[in-house]
């Protein structure tokens, strides 16, 4: 299967392969893990407990749809211009003049 997606910036794309090839390598640990536990009955015992305690039936998220489209609306702003952003150590400084810390 190919995904063709267009991004806004180099960096968004960077993310992208960034998150991707973190998973493909947590997805080969993760595999090696569980072959070596499936070798030892008493953690293939603990695994099938922690299997049946988590949730394999996908659930909502807790993000409404409407939060999903306001942040939407906010980035099309910001990547017109139409609105500005401040630097993390900006939002910091701001904080602690208002705050005193």
């Amino acid at each position: 299967m190919v995904y063709v997606l267009k991004y806004k910036n180099q960096v968004n794309l960077i993310i992208c392969i960034f998150v991707i090839m973190a998973a493909i390598e947590l997805r080969k640990s993760l595999i090696e893990r569980f072959n070596r536990i499936i070798k030892d009955d008493s953690k293939l015992m603990t695994l099938d407990g922690v299997f049946d305690s988590i949730n394999l039936v996908e659930s909502p998220s807790q993000v409404s749809e409407e939060h999903y489209k306001i942040i939407e609306e906010r980035r099309k702003k910001h990547l017109s211009g139409e609105t500005k952003g401040k630097s993390w150590d900006d939002v910091k400084s701001g904080i602690r003049k208002k705050y005193g810390f």
